[in-house]
């Protein structure tokens, strides 16, 4: 299965209509909301700003979000230094975007029920390649990894445009951009420094690859869950012997998979498409991809927990797929019994 073919339309690759509408209608509101914004990471291509503080958010100087831990605050410094413990990977349910503190995410409330540190090295709009990147420095210390996951890879692949061996990225039209113009020249830029004349006669043109095509969907399902499987392998032949992998397929919360409280629909239009795939498409294959994943996960030495959206009491869904603090709780539950059954 390889990436799929280009367009042979011609002209400078823009915005995605869907990364316009993921910016502008959703990511970019929790971004506004919680005062904060991605910037260029070197190993996962984009992060929060280090040693960013609020109220609400706290990163540590890698751009990871704290955590709180019966044995105080956790960054990926301390967590290695104190011994390790608990490791969440995942994207922006597992960061906890919609969480009002670093102490109401699920790392938190996970840490609270095992007594144990949890370190939060989640990664907003990540695809399980980014997740497996941000692990590798802090997996040889980890007891117990968590991956709660999966829309990542999933949504990114039903609505990209295009991908290559790594799987899919979150905002593509604007790392489609940045691709066209070399490296330099876009330090240059950023300092003032860069003529733009010869930054434009350095460009190099690309095609705009078309819409995605319905017909691809099952095609797209069964990459995104082979891409999932294969980087959930390597953290779990890398992290040390005898430590747990449990990859927990996130809940998705739409108006057929939940009874959604009135809390829940003031707050947010479920109604809506999803980073715009129709809410009836993702629902249509987001167990197929589950399944796929739960399948493949005993013969990785990993073990595989599905937490579904009907499953939780109350207004816990800030959006499709990210979680309220008390969604928060209820998840950390959830992950605590099946890690104390096992």
């Amino acid at each position: 299965m390889g990436s799929p073919a280009k367009a042979d339309t011609t002209g400078k690759t823009d915005n995605t209509d869907h990364e316009d509408f993921n910016t502008q209608h959703r990511g970019g509101v929790f971004f506004e909301q919680l005062g904060i914004d991605l910037f260029p990471h070197a190993h996962l291509g984009f992060a929060l700003a280090p040693g960013h503080r609020s109220e609400t958010l706290n990163t540590d100087e890698e751009g990871f979000r704290l955590s709180a831990s019966p044995h105080g605050p956790v960054d990926s410094v301390s967590w290695v230094a104190d011994g390790g413990g608990g490791l969440l990977l995942g994207s922006s349910v597992a960061f906890g975007l919609g969480a009002t503190s670093d102490s109401t995410t699920l790392a938190s409330h996970l840490a609270a029920l095992t007594g144990e540190r949890w370190l939060n090295l989640a990664v907003l709009a990540a695809n399980s390649t980014q997740e497996l990147i941000a692990a590798i420095p802090y997996l040889h210390a980890a007891k117990t990894v968590v991956v709660f996951s999966g829309l990542g890879n999933y949504i990114g692949l039903l609505r990209a445009r295009t991908w290559n061996a790594f799987g899919p990225i979150f905002y593509e039209g604007t790392f489609a951009k940045l691709t066209q113009v070399p490296l330099f020249d876009l330090a240059a830029l950023s300092t003032g420094d860069a003529d733009l004349a010869e930054v434009e006669a350095n460009r190099r043109e690309a095609p705009v690859p078309p819409e995605p095509d319905a017909s691809q969907f099952r095609h797209r399902v069964e990459e995104a869950a082979r891409i999932q499987l294969r980087d959930l392998a390597f953290v779990a032949r890398t992290a040390p012997e005898g430590t747990r992998v449990v990859f927990c397929l996130q809940p998705l919360a739409t108006p057929r998979t939940r009874e959604l409280t009135p809390e829940e629909q003031e707050r947010y239009d479920f109604q809506e498409s999803l980073l715009g795939v129709p809410n009836e498409v993702v629902e249509q294959h987001f167990e197929t991809f589950g399944d796929i994943i739960e399948k493949g996960c005993p013969g990785l030495g990993a073990e595989f927990l599905r937490i579904g959206a009907h499953e939780f009491v109350g207004p816990s869904f800030v959006s499709n797929g990210v979680l309220t603090d008390e969604g928060n709780r209820q998840a950390a539950q959830k992950v605590h019994a099946f890690l104390e059954k096992g």
